[in-house]
């Protein structure tokens, strides 16, 4: 009897046993499906935070300034691939970083920057931005800043802004030479003109001034953008395309 009874008790002592053990698997396996879950939510809301910075780019009517810093943000992300764009995906497999690239294209819409027909800045139908350097702005940013340190940017805005008034057609008329030299006058700030050949065509400050332009223009162009891709396995976006439509203001 006394056996029997041992027995039982040695049963009921391993079935708790199991069924503690049991109750610690279940549990485990709910804390690692939570766990899982709570990673992929988590991957989820990264991605959406990651791309809501430049879905707001994924529109219609983005202007040339819109889109100038646009491409100052692909690139400082792409600079900062170590810690932002390595990961894992949902099924544990390691993710390479995937640098953004940004496509603008101007095709003959390159036309209306010039205030003349000559490039003079701005000279590529289509520039594309893929890697930690700003291809694009290193190509004219150099031009800028020498201008608006000689000029200042103001007074290159109201020169650009009254282009036609000031930057005339040669002439031999002195009335008409001196309106264009009052009017130059009254839009800069820092650089004073005395005489008609210092903004005739084909003198320093007008090709200053018309270099410029270009600028002030790309500003005003607007672009649609025509194509937004993602990785396939991360779901970030990476890569924008964006094309003129032509209009400027």
């Amino acid at each position: 009897m006394e056996n029997a009874s041992k027995a039982l008790i040695m049963a009921g002592s391993v079935l708790i046993a199991l069924m503690i053990i049991g109750a610690l698997v279940l549990m485990f396996s709910n804390l690692t499906s939570y766990q899982e879950t709570n990673t992929r939510s988590t991957r989820s809301a990264q991605i959406t935070e990651f791309n809501n910075q430049f879905e707001t780019y994924n529109r219609k009517d983005v202007r040339g300034s819109d889109l100038y810093s646009l491409l100052n943000k692909a690139i400082d992300y792409n600079r900062r691939q170590s810690t932002e764009g390595t990961g894992w995906s949902d099924t544990g497999e390691e993710i390479a970083f995937e640098p953004m690239t940004i496509t603008f294209k101007l095709g003959s819409d390159l036309n209306q920057l010039s205030a003349d027909g000559t490039k003079r800045l701005i000279k590529k139908s289509s520039y594309t931005i893929s890697s930690t350097s700003n291809d694009f702005e290193n190509s004219i940013k150099g031009t800028i800043d020498d201008l608006e340190d000689e000029y200042g940017s103001d007074s290159l805005s109201n020169l650009g802004s009254n282009l036609t008034a000031i930057f005339i057609d040669s002439t031999t008329n002195v009335n008409t030479q001196n309106d264009a030299i009052s009017k130059f006058n009254s839009a800069s700030k820092k650089v004073r003109v005395t005489k008609w050949d210092e903004i005739k065509p084909g003198s320093t400050i007008r090709n200053d001034i018309y270099t410029y332009y270009e600028y002030i223009q790309f500003k005003r162009l607007h672009f649609d953008c025509t194509e937004v891709k993602y990785n396939n396995k991360t779901g970030r976006i990476v890569e924008m395309i964006f094309t003129s439509t032509g209009e400027i203001n």
